[in-house]
């Protein structure tokens, strides 16, 4: 076995073991545990409604919701940080294979046992010395570049706050509407 499925399977069986100390904890309480998807449980008690219910049904939430909430989410974003740097590693040998090997690519796919790798092409961007070009040699590039290569774009974060009337009548009467999606952060 490789050092990181060995790590995985570590991780997974202390995740298992605080689980089973968790529900044995618990056993005296009214609750129960709700499957929300193949990996994730969740702890309810037996009188609140079922997690798959809209969440706009529930008119409030208690503390109790907040705190198992909050556990949940940094249990997640610590399972995600791991698994995350695994597909990082996964995916440098997976790049460094297909460069290695472009040759035998096949209508921009390589069929191997474990699956199907195909070239997608990317996003092209300006680079200058190996380094993404600033905003002001953005700007000066597009300002040599002939009209058919270049096109304009709003600053949306800037059209947010904008105090300006003129912008604003212009906005309103094409029925547009700048809105910012702000979420709670668990820090």
């Amino acid at each position: 076995m490789s050092r990181k499925y060995e790590d995985m399977r570590e991780h997974r069986a202390r995740a298992v073991t605080v689980l089973n100390r968790v529900k044995e904890s618990r056993k005296g309480l009214k609750i129960r545990y709700e499957r929300i998807d193949e990996h994730t449980w969740v702890e309810r008690s037996e009188g609140t409604e079922s997690l798959k219910q809209p969440h706009m049904m529930q008119s409030t939430v208690t503390r109790q919701d907040a705190e198992q909430a909050i556990a949940l989410y940094r249990t997640a974003k610590s399972a995600k940080a791991e698994y995350e740097a695994v597909m990082a590693d996964a995916e440098r040998i997976i790049n460094q294979f297909g460069r290695a090997n472009l040759d035998q690519f096949s209508e921009g796919r390589l069929e191997l046992d474990s699956g199907t790798l195909a070239l997608k092409s990317g996003a092209a961007k300006p680079l200058k010395g190996g380094r993404p070009l600033t905003t002001a040699a953005r700007a000066e590039l597009a300002a040599l570049l002939p009209e058919a290569y270049v096109r304009l774009s709003c600053d949306f974060a800037e059209l947010y706050g904008c105090r300006d009337k003129m912008v604003r009548q212009l906005l309103a009467v094409r029925g547009i509407e700048i809105v910012r999606d702000d979420k709670f952060v668990v820090l």
